[in-house]
């Protein structure tokens, strides 16, 4: 019997030391769960914060967009009423440079029209000229005749009558 209890005192013992490092070695497991869990709870928090950050930064980024696209819509409409303007100033331009062809083919016509008066003067300048020259030279002669009827005039003691050599010369 005492045999056998020493078997079972060592069975027991056994059992015991394996059973005590069984507990050492979950005790270790479980400090290293905690440590895995504490590690876990900071990489969560960690994680947390830097979820956090994300979504204020994707919020910044949704006001700089939102921002962005009012921005564009705002030069979108700067440049509608931009082209609305280049369109009135170049109808303007046009009406303008049709206008000026129209002044300049008008005054083309003015001065066309002027050089044909001023030809037409030039003309009739030199026929009066010519006329004026002609009735110089006749009253030259005239005034000659006129002269010479007067000396004979007095020379025969005639009465003449001056207007009547005019007209009968």
């Amino acid at each position: 019997v005492e045999a056998s209890c020493q078997q079972v005192r060592e069975k027991a013992e056994k059992r015991e030391q394996e059973l005590s490092n069984r507990v050492t070695s979950l005790e270790e497991a479980g400090v290293q769960a905690e440590n895995q869990v504490k590690e876990m709870k900071e990489t969560i928090f960690e994680l947390e914060d830097q979820v956090e950050q994300q979504r204020a930064v994707n919020c910044h980024t949704n006001q700089a967009v939102l921002d962005m696209e009012n921005l564009v819509k705002k030069l979108e409409e700067q440049k509608a009423e931009a082209e609305r303007q280049l369109k009135v100033l170049n109808r303007q331009m046009k009406e303008e440079r049709d206008e000026w062809r129209r002044f300049q083919a008008d005054l083309q016509t003015a001065v066309v029209v002027a050089n044909d008066i001023k030809v037409e003067a030039q003309q009739e300048l030199r026929t009066l000229r010519r006329q004026l020259q002609e009735e110089q030279d006749r009253n030259t002669k005239l005034s000659a005749d006129l002269q010479a009827m007067q000396g004979v005039r007095i020379s025969t003691g005639t009465a003449f009558d001056t207007k009547t050599a005019v007209e009968g010369h």
